[in-house]
């Protein structure tokens, strides 16, 4: 479950952000948090607004995985995406930090086409290069999020933009796995779902794309837009999501206690519903070893050659 969402989380209160108070923000992803933690395997959450608040207030259960972003996005209303693409790490919040403060993973966002100026396209895969270094040195693995904008007058309608999207979006699954991501968080590579077949056709070739795990996130679709992708994509591949508005989105804003109680058991709802999507679907992204094989496979003298070792 995601809910590490800036400025986009806070004009569910007000357009005008600066009527936006960050205690109301916080205790909003504190009831969020408490609620479907206890419906999830894991937590994406942000470190202004609800890390540091969820695990001081106890929100989150022991057995219920934290994940974090590392990105640095600059809100700008003005872009197509609501931010800024430049891809910035935020000062201070490195995976060295995560680790110290026991957060299982790390997630950045990376703003990205295919068709961009090459060394920044360059630039961008050295990033995720090194702050998938950084992770593999606290064991941590890396959650890479590439997200695809449009530029100019590009119309999401058009079908000649949503080729370019396609492409975009598999190519950059696949560079951004090789530069060193442990786990792709993909958006789904069509828009239209009115054509099951292409949308079954562009999850076969994700698939392809990704040596390894990927999961899906739900870029503000409906709850009803996001159940149909999981259930295309679970049909090749996919190991999971992380998902936000299209769950909690109707818990969110400045309503009364029982609106938000109603809307925090429709997300916990959605959330069960989704995980019944993936029963016995999709690929696990580790596979236990057969105890029949394991004293082969794991011999005596593994432990010298372990990660960390110091021999």
């Amino acid at each position: 479950m995601a809910i590490d969402h800036p400025e986009n989380y806070l004009k569910l209160f007000d357009a005008d952000l600066s009527a936006v108070r960050f205690e109301e923000v916080v205790e909003s992803k504190l009831e969020m948090v408490r609620a479907l933690s206890q419906h999830a395997t894991s937590v994406l959450l942000d470190p202004v607004w609800s890390l540091g608040q969820s695990v001081a207030a106890g929100a989150v259960p022991g057995d219920v995985g934290l994940v974090s972003g590392i990105e640095d996005l600059y809100y700008r209303p003005d872009s197509a995406v609501g931010f800024d693409t430049e891809l910035r790490l935020k000062p201070g919040w490195d995976p060295a930090v995560l680790a110290t403060l026991g957060v299982d993973a790390a997630k950045l966002v990376v703003f990205h086409r295919e068709d961009q100026d090459e060394e920044l396209v360059a630039r961008q895969h050295a990033v995720v290069a090194e702050a998938a270094a950084q992770c593999r040195a606290q064991q941590m693995p890396l959650v890479v999020e590439p997200l695809w904008f449009p530029v100019g007058d590009e119309d999401t309608a058009d079908p000649a933009v949503q080729a370019v999207r396609r492409s975009s979006v598999l190519s950059s699954a696949r560079s951004f796995r090789q530069a060193g991501a442990d786990i792709m968080k993909v958006e789904f590579p069509v828009v239209d779902l009115d054509d099951l077949d292409a949308a079954h056709e562009a999850c076969a070739a994700m698939d392809s794309a990704i040596d390894g795990p990927w999961v899906l996130l739900s870029a503000g679709v409906t709850y009803e837009g996001f159940r149909t992708q999981l259930d295309v994509a679970a049909d090749h591949g996919c190991s999971g999501f992380m998902a936000g508005r299209a769950i909690w989105g109707d818990a969110v804003g400045r309503m009364d206690a029982p609106a938000r109680a109603a809307g925090a058991e429709l997300a916990a709802r959605r959330l069960d519903e989704l995980a019944e999507v993936l029963e016995g679907r999709g690929a696990p992204a580790w596979t236990p070893v057969d105890p029949a094989e394991v004293a082969s496979l794991i011999g005596p003298e593994w432990y010298r050659g372990a990660v960390g070792s110091s021999s």
